[in-house]
């Protein structure tokens, strides 16, 4: 570009005025020209403290504004250049210059986009292009402002408008900010429109509050995911983003990707029962009230219990009830309510009574905390309850992924006793993985090696080393065979 263009702002004020000056717009035309410029600085004079308590109000809502302005137009002008800006130092900067020229009865000193496009098209991009601003302001103050006496308005608007163009050029990236992120667009319109129908103070407040609220409506509404595993790896991630994505048998992996608190933990709990596919509070009452008839129908004589199962009529047998070798010692006693251990009841098998009992094809629930960053007090005392209502009906519920600071502010909100401890709490979802398949793996069978120390015990007699090393072997054997995962 030829360095002829990069000062032709200062052309334009020099030819303009030089022109209006010769031929008397203002005379024969009526132009609007700038007319007097006062010349000189005022004496400084000590502020006037009854104002005080008048101006506070203003006063706080226009340091606001400015502060808000200048740090907004250091952001664009640091992002076009790239570099980076410190807000605190900005704001004892507008401080100090606004302390020392109150006391000489200056306007308050603040950021205009125009006269900074202004000074950055003309290359000004250091401190020195700062000073040299001031120093020809003073000396346009002191000496030049009677030859800019004659300058048109309308040349100043145009030198203001020609600088702002890129700004404006700026609403043609609304569609590609549309489609880069929707809120950012909407936050950036409504700024915008509020700023020119309502003046800037207030449209600047106006997209503040707007900004805020779409924060609040995001932590209410956030992004949630199933996850499942990366076969042979251990490596968890969103079953409806990625394919070949395996879910470990029986379990669930809920990531919540948000804050947990009083504003969320609605949409948390919802969502949760969403994924599992049933209301854990719904399944326990249908099926308390699907224990209550049967235990109506043993007491009629109607079901019986044996070591074989529960038969009906006396005649037919039933394979939905597993044998409770405990009940057979107890005295029935009818004041005293049968509790659900007493009759272990299969409920995913048909039941003898006109009840339906909600199915359940999950044994454990994983929650994954990497993307919770804090939780309050409400949000703990519903995770508790979410927890206590899974696990009396037979599903364990864990907690991976924590944060150290998660983990302590549920400790001191009172989220652990007799129920839940804190060893359902694991580093990473893998580890917790593995746990259950190992307890599922190994539920119905008797540890070989606790039978033969047992048996030792009993018997006095030491235990052979060629049987334990068979048995350890055999177990790891197992552990190693499950394919899938990595131990």
């Amino acid at each position: 570009m030829c360095p002829i263009f990069e000062h032709i702002s200062l052309l334009q004020t020099i030819v303009a005025t030089g022109i209006s000056y010769g031929v008397n717009f203002e005379k024969k035309y009526n132009a609007g020209i700038i007319k007097q410029i006062p010349t000189g600085f005022l004496a400084p004079v000590a502020p006037n403290v009854s104002l005080f308590a008048q101006t506070a109000g203003s006063a706080f809502s226009i340091a606001i504004v400015g502060y808000a302005v200048a740090v907004s137009v250091a952001k664009v002008f640091a992002t076009k250049h790239g570099y980076s800006i410190d807000g605190n130092q900005e704001f004892v900067a507008l401080g100090v210059c606004n302390i020392f020229g109150g006391c000489f009865l200056c306007f308050v000193a603040g950021t205009a986009l125009s006269r900074t496009a202004v000074q950055e098209s003309t290359g000004g991009k250091t401190q020195i292009a700062g000073i040299l601003t001031a120093v020809i302001v003073m000396i346009a103050i002191l000496i030049v402002g009677k030859l800019l006496e004659s300058l048109q308005k309308s040349v100043l608007a145009a030198i203001v408008i020609a600088n702002l163009k890129g700004m404006f050029w700026q609403l043609f990236d609304i569609p590609v900010l549309w489609r880069q992120n929707k809120i950012d667009c909407l936050i950036w319109l409504v700024t915008w429109v509020a700023s020119v129908f309502l003046g800037l103070d207030i449209g600047l407040l106006v997209g503040v509050i707007f900004e805020l609220l779409t924060v609040v409506l995001r932590t209410q509404f956030p992004v949630y995911a199933v996850l499942g595993n990366v076969p042979n790896t251990n490596i968890y991630r969103n079953i409806k983003t990625y394919k070949n994505i395996v879910e470990p048998a029986g379990v669930k992996i809920f990531r919540f990707s948000s804050p947990v608190y009083f504003g969320s933990v609605d949409y948390f709990r919802n969502k949760l029962i969403a994924i599992v596919g049933f209301n854990p509070v719904r399944v326990f009452n249908k099926r308390a009230k699907a224990l209550k008839k049967i235990q109506k129908l043993i007491k009629k004589g109607q079901l019986k219990t044996t070591k074989n199962g529960v038969l009906a009529d006396g005649s037919s047998a039933n394979e939905a009830y597993e044998p409770d070798e405990e009940s057979s010692e107890e005295t029935e006693d009818d004041n005293i309510p049968t509790k659900e251990l007493e009759v272990q009841v299969d409920y995913n098998s048909e039941l003898p009574v006109k009840v339906t009992v909600p199915q359940i094809t999950i044994h454990s629930l994983i929650l994954d905390f990497s993307r919770v960053s804090f939780i309050d007090i409400v949000g703990v005392r519903i995770v508790k309850m979410v927890i206590r209502q899974f696990e009396r009906i037979g599903i364990k519920v864990y907690i991976t992924e924590y944060e150290d600071h998660i983990l302590k502010k549920m400790e001191t909100c009172g989220f652990f006793d007799d129920n839940v401890k804190i060893d359902m709490f694991y580093l990473t979802i893998h580890d917790a993985v593995l746990y259950i398949h190992t307890q599922n793996l190994f539920k119905d069978l008797k540890d070989p090696i606790l039978e033969k120390i047992s048996l030792m015990e009993e018997t006095n007699e030491p235990l052979a080393v060629t049987d334990l090393e068979t048995n350890v072997e055999i177990l790891e054997d197992q552990n190693q065979g499950h394919l899938g995962f990595s131990y």
